[in-house]
């Protein structure tokens, strides 16, 4: 079933922390709207596929001189490379626990016209015709939740420089949120009642 995140874009969340090197703190900035979509396959999870989209220009920090650097050639490049996207190819690992689904999801990560291997684990769960509670529209919602880090060096952002005040490793966490446009039958499962 597809699932899309642009309809429900501001109920999801997608947050980056920088590690600074000043008292062990971390810079935080997320972005307001995610677009994209998910083909959820429950059945086969390793088939499920789909598409994170974000703005690169969208991306807010607390503070404007932070958000500023951020947008700069060195940093992400926002003007040259506004596209940022998560291409995902499959889950893997995937278990069960109560009605939540913990798996790794595997796929491609592009930011400033670089694609780089990326993976994350991540909780799923699934609400069967929940989404007219969120925006009227009669349909499912499902949810994704998790985090890690990838080395901004990896991803070509201010590769090498600034060590000594903003760390290597950049912290994301997602917490996304897709409607379908249909009410799946109900199945022998617990997690779809």
């Amino acid at each position: 079933m597809n699932f899309a995140f642009a309809p429900l874009g501001k109920s999801s969340q997608v947050e980056v922390g920088l590690s600074t090197a000043f008292a062990g703190g971390e810079i935080r900035g997320a972005f307001p709207r995610v677009g994209g979509q998910i083909e959820f396959k429950p059945e086969y999870l390793a088939g499920t596929k789909g598409k994170v989209q974000l703005d690169s220009r969208a991306l807010q920090f607390g503070n404007y001189r932070v958000t500023g650097d951020a947008h700069s050639i060195e940093w992400l490049g926002s003007d040259q490379f506004p596209e940022i996207s998560f291409t995902l190819t499959g889950l893997k690992q995937a278990k069960w626990r109560g009605k939540v689904l913990l798996a790794t999801a595997h796929g491609s990560l592009k930011m400033k016209n670089r694609m780089s291997p990326f993976s994350m684990p991540v909780s799923i769960r699934y609400y069967r015709d929940q989404r007219r509670k969120v925006d009227g529209v009669k349909g499912d919602l499902l949810v994704l939740s998790g985090e890690s880090s990838i080395s901004r060096s990896q991803l070509g952002i201010n590769p090498g420089t600034m060590m000594d005040r903003v760390m290597d490793k950049i912290r994301i966490k997602i917490n996304l949120v897709g409607g379908s446009i249909q009410v799946r039958p109900f199945l022998p499962s617990a997690l779809f009642q």
